[in-house]
C-alpha cells in the first residue's frame, strides 16, 4: 500500500526544498501551490467567480480575463472572510486533483503531498507521515522578503493566518520537524535518514 508523506510549514520555511529533494530520489510530489496557480490561470469558471466578487483583481484584455495575483493576494490576506471565500472555491478542485494524483501513483511505494494548509484543511489525516519544514524566524523573514511583491505587512498577515509549527506538532505528535537552516546537504541527509528509518520499512505497531 502506498505511503503518503505530507509536507507543510509556514511560508519561507523550506517546503519547496524538501519537495524538490523527494522528487530527485524518485518520489512523486503533488504541489498544491502549483495546482492553485494553474487554476487561477486556466479555470474560466473560477476566474469568472473571482471577477464577480473582486473585479479589481481581474484584468480584462480583448475579452480575456486574467487574475492579477498581487491584487488578489492583497485582498485575501487582509480579511479572513475573503480568504475563506476563495478557499471554498478552490479547495474542492484541489482535493479532486490530489485524489487523482494518489490514484495515478497507487503502484508507488511512497508519494508526497506538498500542502501549506495541510493541517488547516485536515489533509494531514490521510497522511502516514508528516514533514514539517522549519527554520529560524530571521532566516524565514530574509527568504520571504526577497520574493517579488512581498512586503513585511503581507508577510505578517500570511503568518497570522497559518498555524505555527508548535500547533502543527501538537496536532500530530509523530510528525517530523525538518530544519532547513543548515544548507541543502544537511537537509537532504536528514530527509534520507527519516525515509530509510520509517517510510521504507514496515511501521511498527505500538
Amino acid at each position: 500500500m502506498t505511503k503518503i508523506i505530507g509536507i507543510t510549514g509556514s511560508i519561507g520555511m523550506g517546503k519547496s526544498t524538501i519537495s524538490s529533494m523527494l522528487l530527485k530520489i524518485g518520489i512523486p510530489v503533488f504541489d498544491s501551490d502549483k495546482e492553485v496557480e494553474l487554476i487561477l490561470v486556466n479555470n474560466s469558471k473560477i476566474i469568472n467567480q473571482i471577477n464577480k466578487k473582486w473585479p479589481q483583481a481581474v484584468v480584462i484584455n480583448k475579452q480575456e480575463k486574467r487574475i492579477n495575483k498581487k491584487k488578489l493576494g492583497d485582498i485575501i490576506f487582509k480579511t479572513l472572510k475573503d480568504k475563506y471565500f476563495l478557499e471554498k472555491l478552490i479547495h474542492p478542485i484541489i482535493q479532486k486533483k490530489r485524489d487523482l494524483f494518489i490514484l495515478q501513483n497507487k503502484n508507488k511505494k511512497v508519494v508526497a503531498l506538498d500542502v501549506p494548509l495541510l493541517f488547516e484543511t485536515n489533509t494531514y489525516k490521510i497522511c502516514d507521515y508528516i514533514f514539517i519544514a522549519n527554520t529560524k524566524n530571521s532566516t524565514q523573514r530574509h527568504r520571504v522578503l526577497k520574493r517579488p511583491n512581498m512586503t513585511m505587512e503581507k508577510f505578517n498577515l500570511i503568518n497570522k493566518h497559518q498555524l505555527s509549527n508548535i500547533e502543527r506538532k501538537s496536532l500530530e505528535p509523530k510528525s517530523f520537524i525538518i530544519t532547513t537552516s543548515f544548507g541543502k546537504l544537511v537537509t537532504f541527509m536528514v530527509i534520507l535518514i527519516i525515509l530509510l528509518n520509517v517510510c521504507f520499512f514496515k511501521r511498527e505497531e505500538n
